[in-house]
């Protein structure tokens, strides 16, 4: 699955280069829109169909949180890590990588306190994204499952969701998406609270 995600953006950013012309790409984002809510649509169906998503989620209780708990605590503990060897802050670090994966918000949370950090948050979320993409394939084979949701951050519920789907199974979907949910509703309480921290 690696190999057709890698292949399929490898072969969509050489038609956008020599062969679409410049007026399509003012409709690609209303076609990822489409596309997205589309393949979402889909994954919701494929649930529906197994019948026992709630069921899973009464019986997951409140281990269903922990997977955006650790999510969240990993991440800024690894960019207060990495901070200590990049030319800025650990602050900086911590409030670029608060963003958990959703990279148009937390740019924009940023944009007052730091434009510098803001372009950090921005490249360093698309990147977690597409690394997110590439890789939970290959942790699925080799790692868990459900190590899968983490990596995602908040993107685990929509771009994505189809992705640890088809890498995993059903019943991981509904850690996936409120694993998304929880950190997207997370970003702009940490974004802020991380700005704020007296260091």
């Amino acid at each position: 699955m690696t190999g057709w995600i890698v292949g399929a953006v490898a072969a969509g950013m050489l038609a956008g280069h020599f062969v679409l012309p410049a007026e399509w790409a003012a409709h690609c984002g209303a076609l990822i829109t489409l596309g997205l809510c589309l393949i979402l649509f889909l994954v919701g169906v494929d649930m529906g169909r197994q019948g026992n998503v709630w069921r899973d989620i009464r019986q997951a209780g409140a281990r269903v949180l922990a997977i955006p708990v650790a999510a969240a605590a990993g991440t800024l503990a690894a960019a207060a890590v990495a901070g200590l060897f990049l030319p800025m802050s650990v602050k900086d670090a911590m409030a670029a990588s608060a963003g958990f994966g959703w990279y148009s918000l937390a740019p924009m949370l940023l944009a007052d306190y730091s434009p510098s950090v803001s372009a950090v948050a921005f490249l360093s979320n698309v990147m977690r994204e597409v690394f997110a993409i590439v890789l939970i394939p290959i942790l699925a084979r080799r790692v868990g499952y459900l190590e899968c949701v983490g990596v995602a951050g908040a993107t685990a519920m929509d771009t994505v969701l189809p992705v640890v789907v088809r890498a995993t199974d059903e019943r991981i979907a509904i850690y996936s998406f409120v694993s998304g949910v929880v950190l997207s509703f997370a970003v702009p309480v940490v974004v802020p609270a991380v700005v704020a921290l007296p260091f």
